[in-house]
């Protein structure tokens, strides 16, 4: 007899809800959307509408008490994750929870307990792990086609407003991204998804670390910044390790490259970002490559001269996460996104803005 499919309930129908999880989720086989939890009645008429087979709770405590739902996934505002996981978790569900994972470290701690306790899944959202650049990049490093890399730059920059949406009570100017009470912030919301891949090309933890925030708004969190991971040499000895540097924000009329990379043996360059995002919103899921006007270029040192190397990009896949997700519950394959590597990138992001507050150089 064929098993029956994870039932699946999503707490929050916005922008991350219905976009990201709702639209990977539908494209597993082994799910079934079974519930949605949301309270704004616009939202709520489009959970109707798109998942009419779904019972719509006004609650996130209802839908955990759904005896038809094993999975939970949280896609609220930032500094709601951590109560929701442990209640999730307290009620016996696996949890997805969308990043930011937590606003601190303690509060990550606090959930990877409650996960442990009650014996479910956890699991967050690092979807750029599967972005075609991200894993482009990380090809070009494990197969040393820049030789040593000396510095790696990672910049996600535009030009305008912070991004964000208007919050359901409309008791506010601006969306919750551009409030610091909710995790907002451009560093922390790029940041989660640029410290991640840091600690996955680079390993470990940095030896040091400095940052920068600039306020150019009367807002309470940063317009731009930067940090600086410097990290050790990988043979154990004081030689020059890898220095990665990360910029987001929305200074930049003239966008940055995503990466920049400098090594003993070559060069590596590529803007844009990848276009999974653009096609979840047309409904559209699966491998993708960068658009061709965003197509990485290598330069190498060939025979003594330096000389543009034909490389053919790595295809990004979102789904893939969630089909690793089902195939860990039903315990066919390991879980791919651990809490407890993500919470390494927490780590970082509380002493970047610990760097920035003080002026300091960070020592780890």
């Amino acid at each position: 007899m064929k098993q029956r499919p994870i039932g699946v309930g999503i707490v929050g129908y916005g922008l991350a809800g219905r976009v990201f999880h709702s639209t990977l989720i539908r494209n597993v086989e082994d799910f079934a959307i079974g519930a949605i939890a949301v309270r704004n009645e616009g939202r709520r008429a489009l959970a109707v509408m798109d998942h009419p087979e779904a019972t719509i709770h006004s609650s996130a405590s209802e839908l955990f008490a759904n005896p038809d739902v094993d999975l939970v996934v949280i896609a609220t505002p930032h500094d709601t994750h951590a109560s929701m996981c442990v209640g999730a978790a307290r009620a016996g569900k696996h949890v997805v929870v969308d990043k930011i994972m937590c606003m601190n470290v303690s509060e990550g701690e606090a959930m990877i307990e409650a996960a442990d306790t009650n014996g479910v899944l956890l699991s967050v959202f690092q979807n750029r792990r599967w972005d075609a650049d991200f894993l482009t990049v990380q090809d070009v490093l494990t197969r040393g086609l820049v030789g040593e890399p000396f510095v790696i730059e990672s910049s996600v920059t535009g030009f305008g407003l912070t991004p964000g949406y208007r919050l359901p009570a409309g008791d506010r100017p601006r969306g919750w991204r551009t409030y610091a009470e909710f995790g907002g912030g451009p560093f922390r919301d790029w940041g989660a998804h640029l410290l991640d891949q840091a600690v996955q090309l680079c390993g470990g933890s940095p030896k040091r670390v400095v940052a920068d925030f600039q306020y150019r708004r009367d807002w309470d969190v940063e317009t731009a910044g930067t940090a600086t991971l410097i990290f050790g040499s990988d043979d154990g000895t004081d030689r020059e390790g890898i220095r990665f540097v990360i910029e987001v924000g929305s200074i930049s009329a003239i966008p940055k490259p995503r990466w920049l990379i400098r090594g003993s043996e070559g060069a590596y360059i590529q803007y844009g970002r990848d276009p999974q995002e653009q096609a979840l919103h047309r409904g559209e899921v699966g491998p993708r490559k960068m658009l061709p006007e965003h197509a990485p270029r290598l330069v190498r040192e060939v025979e003594g001269a330096l000389q543009d190397v034909v490389l053919d990009g790595l295809a990004g896949n979102y789904l893939a996460f969630y089909q690793n997700v089902a195939g860990a519950i039903l315990g066919r394959e390991e879980l791919m996104v651990t809490a407890p590597s993500v919470l390494r990138s927490i780590r970082l992001l509380e002493v970047a803005a610990e760097s920035a507050r003080t002026n300091q150089v960070i020592a780890l």
